[in-house]
């Protein structure tokens, strides 16, 4: 029985040959390096600062005065408002209408507002929004200039403005589910950093699709089972070789974009499964293909579910159950975590161990396939 450390240097010499037949492929070898100039210029060109903070523009000035009820007494700031008077009305609805991006949103109040108040008259109260403003935020806008008013009213006549409202939450206690991200704004370029890897990482399953079904459709893996190598071996190798092209892509993309400021460490072992898991498609596609053209239609089907729960990502709310449900779910989760919002291993782990097992259960297919196919021809 041949020693471990042989058994070794035989898979050495097949991923080495397989790198060099990558190199010498002029489709990827043009594709690749431009598929990962094209993704660090798309992450450079992406916003890299985030303000939720919300200019709310008032008229007559000194009204910003009396929204000093929504201070933050621990910070002494508006709680995600910036509170900008003006001194004319039409100054008001100039700003919102010229849609610079300063201020969308202007409250004027007439002129006799206080008096209104104070003798209990109704008054009107003039709300302008730019077309960017949501529906519901405009609703909620209206709602909350009437209860101003009402607290407005109720200082007026010296009474404590909470009084108005018909609800009081004297021992107010806010349970954050999860961890709190109060005060950390994730840029866009942040967020999409995960993706941008994920579909790094897949993409190489395509350049390892292509190397596997071009030895099955020359036979140049029947030609290596005469050498010392055995089945193992080789499918070792193809595995290491997919490895390798996807860790490699993702290293030069970190690098490039700084990612690896987050928890580098955390970031290798995901980027290590990925790979792991884009190799298995890899030699899944490479198996099921007949020709060049067939392999890039089964390495399609295969990559682009493997796609959707990163894509997931960039919409609000929970992914359904069929999603969560995709190998790469527990993937995506735990690079999002990590790179996006800079969680830690405790947040992880739970994912990185369901990536495992399914990285067990594609390989282990992937070997099956490719070992039946190998020893058919």
């Amino acid at each position: 029985m041949r020693s471990l450390s042989s058994r070794l240097a035989i898979i050495a010499a097949i991923v080495l040959k397989d790198l060099r037949e990558f190199s010498r492929d002029r489709l990827w070898m043009i594709l690749t390096p431009i598929s990962l100039v094209f993704m660090i210029v798309l992450f450079l060109i992406l916003p890299d600062t985030v303000s939720e903070t919300i200019k709310l523009g008032v008229y007559p000035s000194y009204l910003a005065e009396s929204f000093s009820m929504l201070i933050d007494r621990e910070t002494g700031e508006f709680q995600g408002l910036e509170i900008i008077g003006f001194a004319d009305e039409d100054q008001l609805a100039n700003a919102v209408l010229r849609g610079s991006g300063e201020i969308s949103i202007g409250v004027a109040l007439p002129v006799d507002f206080t008096e209104s108040l104070l003798s209990g008259s109704k008054s009107s109260v003039s709300v302008y929004v730019s077309e960017s403003v949501p529906q519901e935020m405009r609703s909620a806008l209206a709602s909350g200039v009437r209860e101003t008013a009402y607290a407005v009213q109720a200082v007026y006549a010296g009474r404590n403005p909470l009084s108005t409202l018909p609800v009081a939450l004297p021992h107010l206690h806010a349970r954050i589910l999860g961890e709190d991200m109060a005060g950390r704004q994730v840029p866009l370029r942040d967020r999409i950093r995960p993706i941008l890897v994920i579909m790094i990482l897949f993409i190489e399953a395509l350049a390892l699709a292509g190397l596997v079904s071009v030895e099955i459709e020359h036979r140049t893996a029947t030609a290596l089972l005469v050498t010392p190598a055995r089945t193992g071996d080789l499918l070792t190798a193809k595995c290491v070789t997919g490895t390798i092209l996807a860790m490699s892509q993702s290293y030069l993309f970190l690098l490039a974009t700084g990612g690896f400021v987050f928890n580098w460490l955390i970031v290798s072992v995901l980027i290590l499964l990925g790979a792991g898991m884009a190799s298995a498609v890899g030699m899944l596609s490479g198996t099921s293909g007949r020709d060049f053209m067939g392999t890039l239609f089964y390495g399609t089907i295969f990559v682009i579910p493997l796609m959707i729960p990163a894509l997931s990502t960039m919409f609000p709310g929970r992914p359904s159950v069929i999603i969560r449900l995709l190998p790469s779910y527990g993937l995506t989760e735990a690079m999002s975590g990590v790179l996006g919002e800079s969680m830690g291993l405790r947040f992880a782990a739970p994912h990185i161990m369901t990536t495992v097992l399914w990285d067990i259960f594609l390989l282990g297919s992937a070997f099956f396939l490719l070992r039946r196919r190998v020893e058919s021809l």
